[in-house]
C-alpha cells in the first residue's frame, strides 16, 4: 500500500495514515476482507514508530472500518450503510458550506441558491433516467 506521511505536517502521523486508509476504504479501493499491511511493515515503510501505526489501526477499528484478528492481521470490514451515509453527509456538509460561502460572495439569495441546487439535483436524476 502506497501511503505518504509528512513528519513536518501539523497533522499527526497516525491521523495521516488513518485518513488515507479510510479514504481508500470509502472509495472501494480497499475491499471487504482485504488484509492491511502489518503494523511493523507499515511502520518500517513509512519510517514511523509501531505505536503510530497501532494508533491509526486502532482508530480505524473504533470507527468500524477494520477488524484486527490476533496473529493474522488487520482486515477491512464490509461497510454498513450507516457508515457510508455518515461519510457522505460529512462530505455534503463540507461542500454545502463552501457553496453557501461562494453563493454569498456572488450575491445570491438563499432562494437562488436553492433553485440552482434543485436544478443540479434533478439534472442528475434525469441523466440516470435516460441511460
Amino acid at each position: 500500500m502506497n501511503l505518504v506521511v509528512s513528519l513536518q505536517s501539523e497533522v499527526p502521523a497516525y491521523e495521516q495514515i488513518k485518513a488515507q486508509i479510510k479514504a481508500r476504504i470509502m472509495s472501494g479501493e480497499l475491499n471487504a476482507g482485504e488484509l492491511l499491511p502489518s503494523v511493523r511493515g507499515l511502520a518500517r515503510d513509512l519510517k514511523v514508530s509501531n505505536i503510530t501505526t497501532i494508533r491509526a489501526y486502532g482508530d480505524l477499528e473504533n470507527e468500524g472500518l477494520v477488524t484486527t484478528v490476533q496473529g493474522r492481521g488487520c482486515f477491512v470490514n464490509a461497510l454498513p450503510d450507516e457508515i457510508i451515509r455518515k461519510q457522505y453527509l460529512a462530505e455534503i456538509d463540507a461542500n454545502l458550506a463552501n457553496v453557501a460561502a461562494k453563493g454569498r460572495a456572488a450575491g445570491l439569495t438563499l432562494e437562488e441558491l436553492r433553485r440552482r441546487l434543485e436544478e443540479k439535483f434533478n439534472a442528475k436524476f434525469d441523466e440516470r433516467d435516460r441511460s
